[in-house]
């Protein structure tokens, strides 16, 4: 799998680091282990790495991730997700997912920086 994910319970968010190619099937049974994690609590924040991708989340991932997420949205409700990517067109379709995600109640940020991200996340109240 791309996608390596965990629980960091004392800072109440999912942690995840994304590398290679990545399938729609990859995203949707990494959010559902999350979310069944035991440690996982409803309102956690999401911080994940893209920074190792080979290519963009394509359209389509777009609209099925954001359906499937849209499935859990009292889970996500508060939460905030911090995308980290330094590829342009990864940058541009994870803004493009933050748009559909405000109808699940995640508010979705894309940062350059991994400081950067983690400190939007930190600023939460």
């Amino acid at each position: 799998m791309s996608i390596k994910h965990w629980i960091e319970k004392d800072k109440k968010r999912v942690r995840a680091v994304i590398k290679g190619k990545i399938t729609t099937e990859e995203i949707i049974q990494a959010i559902n282990k999350s979310l069944h994690d035991p440690d996982f609590e409803n309102g956690f924040d999401i911080l994940s790495d893209h920074t190792g991708i080979e290519k963009a989340i394509t359209t389509d991932q777009v609209m099925k991730t954001s359906s499937h997420i849209q499935n859990f949205k009292d889970r996500f409700k508060g939460s905030r997700w911090a995308v980290v990517t330094e590829k342009e067109v990864s940058y541009g379709m994870m803004r493009m997912l933050s748009t559909y995600l405000e109808k699940a109640s995640l508010s979705m940020r894309v940062f350059k920086t991994y400081e950067d991200a983690d400190n939007w996340l930190k600023g939460k109240k």
